[in-house]
């Protein structure tokens, strides 16, 4: 089975994203995840996380690690960039993929209002509606996933975001969310 390592600022990002990483792949995958806390924790501590998933699959090192960050109206290249300067000259017996989401997770979420209202509906019988919208363009998308859930009588939890990624439709994701494409591939190139 392989191992992965996730590197993420909080706590939806470890319940949606864990998610879809395993919808990504069609095999058992392992998912070991590191949360920092914020997107200043992140950048200071991922080096730290990206060591000790050298030993972390039975004193072995994960499969790959990812470290993945919301950009929230910042420049993706430019982030990139430090990113990979915090590791300059370190050499990893796995593969690191870094991975910015235009604007935040929740865009992703926001993608897919069928998955969106299964998930409201099994929780406070209401539906939602469709975002229509250029959803990487929205500034605040956790703020907009809050009020349609808070429209539907269902607060927003990591359980709920969970829920949202394991119905949503990964082909609408890669659809409304060019990034995506580019994760689903680092995802399954292993």
């Amino acid at each position: 089975m392989a191992t992965y390592g996730i590197v993420v600022e909080g706590d939806y990002d470890v319940a949606a994203l864990t998610e879809i990483i395993k919808k990504c792949l069609s095999n058992e995958i392992e998912v070991i995840q590191r949360r920092c806390g914020d997107k200043s924790q992140l950048m200071r501590k991922f080096p730290g996380y990206l060591e000790s998933f050298r030993y972390e699959k039975q004193g072995s090192p994960v499969d790959k690690a990812f470290v993945i960050r919301d950009a929230d109206n910042k420049e993706t290249h430019t982030l990139l960039e430090e990113m990979q300067s915090k590791i300059a000259g370190r050499t990893y017996p796995f593969e690191i993929k870094f991975i910015i989401i235009v604007q935040e997770l929740e865009t992703w979420l926001l993608t897919d209002e069928e998955a969106i209202s299964r998930v409201t509906q099994s929780r406070s019988g209401r539906t939602v509606s469709k975002v229509n919208e250029d959803l990487e363009s929205i500034i605040q998308p956790k703020e907009r996933l809050k009020k349609i859930l808070s429209d539907a009588k269902v607060p927003y939890t990591a359980e709920v975001a969970r829920e949202i990624s394991k119905e949503s439709d990964l082909l609408k994701i890669e659809y409304y969310c060019p990034g995506f494409k580019k994760f689903r591939q680092d995802v399954i190139d292993c």
